[in-house]
């Protein structure tokens, strides 16, 4: 999902403060001011669109909730009422793909409830291109591992800024752990953490709970698979997985994997959640392309925890020790010393 696509889920979030989103917004703005870029393409929705086309991506919207939308029984209503309003003409006074963005997202959600149903534009609004290198931009920032430190009371700090789709990302979590493994306690900050892998999410999981342990059900194909996510052999320290203090840094912008790793942790009674609720975004998407302009994301998986049985969705991550972010560490911190009695 793009920063621009995030944008527009989040706005329609009802628990989203209007602060929040001048925020977020801002931020992005910001970070597209110091991209690096030699174009700057904007692709034009403004077509003159005929009845043919638009029953086209009609049928294309249906087809791609048919084929892989977690909720059928919704997938259906959906077909029906759009069905009805193509055969009714109730589409005809749209005119181009912009108007039908607009049309179609309005029906899907208030049939089906879901706010995470999005039609969304094929290609971003901006395109960026010749940006820095990926792979020069991972190693610059060690695979998302920001930064690490020992701070007074032999508390260990470790701070993931993403969850990077990446072997070599394992492997810098597996070293900056055992920088770590001296430490009586261990505040892992993911105020800033972006990113969607999971399987990042579960390896760094799995240092501190048993192996075998199950983490998370998957559900998915409609509801119809279920996938056992447990925790992993990595031969971390084994002190991380007995009672061992853990403090995971939130703020208002956490979502996805980061949210993933700090429900999970928390439910399993492993971890103590420090500062704010977190975007409450659980669905794993996929964006399913429906012709050259626009594309459908759409909730393909749903996580649930063993012991909650539900996940995180809507509602956030709840935190244990309500602060703002920019206090978070130095509370997380004085939580952690007075744990181990070092004041």
């Amino acid at each position: 999902m793009t920063f621009v696509e995030k944008i527009s889920l989040y706005m329609r979030l009802d628990k989203m403060k209007k602060v929040k989103q001048f925020l977020f917004l801002n931020l992005f703005l910001l970070s597209m001011v110091v991209l690096q870029a030699s174009a700057l393409e904007v692709e034009n929705l403004n077509e003159q669109l005929t009845k043919h086309q638009i029953k086209l991506g009609i049928v294309g919207v249906i087809n791609a909730l048919d084929k892989n939308y977690i909720y059928p029984e919704k997938a259906l209503l959906i077909e029906k009422e759009l069905k009805q309003k193509l055969t009714r003409n109730e589409f005809d006074g749209i005119s181009d793909w912009y108007s039908f963005i607009i049309s179609i997202n309005a029906i899907m959600r208030n049939v089906s409830g879901d706010m995470y149903l999005d039609i969304v534009e094929t290609k971003p609004f901006f395109i960026i291109e010749k940006a820095q290198d990926k792979s020069e931009l991972d190693h610059k920032e060690n695979f998302g591992i920001h930064n690490v430190d020992i701070l007074s009371g032999n508390v260990g700090y470790m701070k993931l800024n993403h969850f990077y789709q990446h072997p070599e990302a394992e492997k810098e979590v597996f070293r900056t752990l055992r920088k770590l493994s001296k430490v009586d306690a261990l505040i892992i900050d993911l105020r800033d953490a972006e990113g969607e892998s999971i399987s990042l999410a579960q390896y760094l999981m799995s240092f501190f709970a048993k192996e075998d342990t199950i983490l998370s059900e998957i559900l998915y194909d409609k509801q119809n698979k279920r996938k056992i996510l447990r925790a992993l052999e990595n031969h971390g320290n084994d002190k991380f997985k007995h009672n061992f203090p853990i403090y995971i840094l939130t703020s208002s912008f956490l979502s996805s994997s980061g949210e993933f790793f700090s429900y999970t942790l928390k439910h399993l009674g492993k971890a103590v959640i420090v500062g704010e609720e977190t975007m409450g975004i659980a669905y794993v998407m996929q964006k399913q392309k429906i012709n050259d302009y626009i594309s459908l994301n759409i909730p393909i998986a749903i996580p649930l925890h063993p012991t909650t049985n539900t996940n995180w969705a809507e509602i956030g991550v709840i935190p244990d020790l309500h602060t703002t972010a920019n206090l978070s560490l130095d509370a997380a911190h004085k939580l952690a010393k007075e744990y181990l009695g070092v004041f």
